[in-house]
Formats: C-alpha cells, structure tokens, sequence
C-alpha cells in the first residue's frame, strides 16, 4: 500500500483514506455500516473523524457515498464529486434517468440467483438507507483538487456519466472506483484480475471499456479499486487485462 494511503470497508466494498500530515481525506466513503470500521481504521493510526476535511466521490452510487453526509454534518468535510454525478446525489435511491444501468437487475438475478447476495450485503449495510447529500463541490476532468493529498481527476465516464479515477503522481497510486476493479459481485469474477463491471450496474458498458485508455498514460503502479484487492503492477498492464472482460 502507498504510504499515506489506508484501505477501509469489508470484503465486497473498499474505500481509501488519504493523509497528508493530521488532516485526511476520504477517496469514497463507503456504505452507512461502515462507520464503525472507519473510525477504528482511523483510532489505528492515531486519528479521527474530527481530522477528516474532504470526502471525493469517484461517483455517485449508494456504496461509495454512504457516509459522506454524516461526515460532512459531523465534522464539516466538503463533499466533491464530477459535475456529471452531482445531481445524483440529491436523491441517491434513484438514479437520474440519464444515469440508469443498462440491464436490469430483476430480470438478471432471475438468470443468476446466487448474485442475490449482492443486494443483500448492500441492504444488510445500509444502503437503502443512505440519506442525500445536501451540499458538494463539483469538478471536472483534469483538475487537481485543493484537499489533503491534491488527487489529480481524471475522468474515465461509462460505469455513471461522472465517473472518475483520482491520480497520485507522488505514491504512483491510482483510485479508480468502479471504472476499473478487481472484483464484481454479481458475476464472482474474482482472483482473475483487473476488470470493469458489468451492465447491471454500469449505465454504458462501450464508454466503460473505452474510458480505460484515460489511465494508460498515468505514471502508477498502485491500483486502488472500489472492489476487490489491489492491484500492484503498471496501471497500463491492468488495463489490458481488464478490457477483456466478458460483456
């Protein structure tokens, strides 16, 4: 792992926290349940919830905003997402029309019903629960945000129209949400690498796949995905392994 860089949540979801001397920034932030883990990730390194000042949201769905409201009520953190997925935000149980997945996922768990637990891990975890978020910052594409850590944007839209990874040139790290990951809980994709995740839960598969060629480039060797482990090798190696994922 980067230094500086600690991975929170449980074994379907991960979220990251970023410190730059006391003060700390969230690079997603999880599902409501996952407060406690947070804060005793945050008592082991010797923090708190008090040291948060920013929460970046690399989109807008129900697991990776689930505590940013609370921590922007409780400790005053500012909230940033694309301007793309802003508008989600304020009514995270239902995605904007323009934002919707591609497959549905009633018609899919009756083809698959083991995929079920998805949902299930998600309700169990509050995220039908999660409350909107009532104020945030957006950004664009390009743009190195002025929270502890300065994450550079870069903009990968397919999994949501807002979708986007946050570079670390100094750590070679690069969180990459859900464009880019190691696990996909609907198929059981997992230990067979980096990969982008299906159109149940992706709302353009194509630009997905497409928006991969934005991390190519960047200088990292340190993949930090919104599921599953890491992914320790040259980003560009991961994407070519992840654009072979089945459609």
């Amino acid at each position: 792992m980067a230094s500086d860089v600690y991975r929170v949540g449980d074994g379907m979801v991960s979220f990251y926290v970023l410190a730059e001397g006391a003060d700390l920034t969230l690079v997603d932030a999880g599902l409501p349940a996952h407060y406690g883990r947070l804060t005793a990730a945050l008592e082991d390194i010797g923090r708190s919830v008090r040291d948060v000042r920013a929460v970046v949201l690399t989109h807008a769905h129900l697991d990776h905003v689930g505590l940013a409201e609370r921590l922007r009520q409780e400790t005053g953190a500012s909230v940033w997402i694309h301007a793309r997925d802003e508008p989600a935000l304020t009514a995270p149980l239902r995605p904007p029309a323009d934002a919707k997945p591609e497959a549905g996922l009633g018609r899919y768990l009756l083809r698959h019903p083991t995929a079920l637990r998805v949902p299930m891990h998600l309700a169990r975890s509050g995220a039908f629960r999660t409350p909107a978020i009532t104020s945030a910052s957006p950004f664009d594409d390009g743009m190195t945000l002025d929270v502890p850590g300065r994450p550079r944007v870069v903009a990968v839209p397919g999994h949501t129209p807002g979708s986007v990874a946050f570079h670390l040139p100094a750590q070679g790290a690069v969180f990459t949400g859900d464009a880019l990951v190691t696990h996909d809980g609907l198929l059981g994709l997992t230990g067979t690498g980096p990969q982008i995740i299906g159109p149940v839960f992706t709302h353009d598969t194509a630009q997905a796949r497409t928006s991969l060629e934005a991390l190519t480039s960047l200088d990292a060797d340190l993949v930090l995905p919104g599921h599953g482990d890491p992914f320790h090798g040259a980003v560009a190696d991961a994407v070519a392994q992840a654009r072979h994922t089945p459609s």
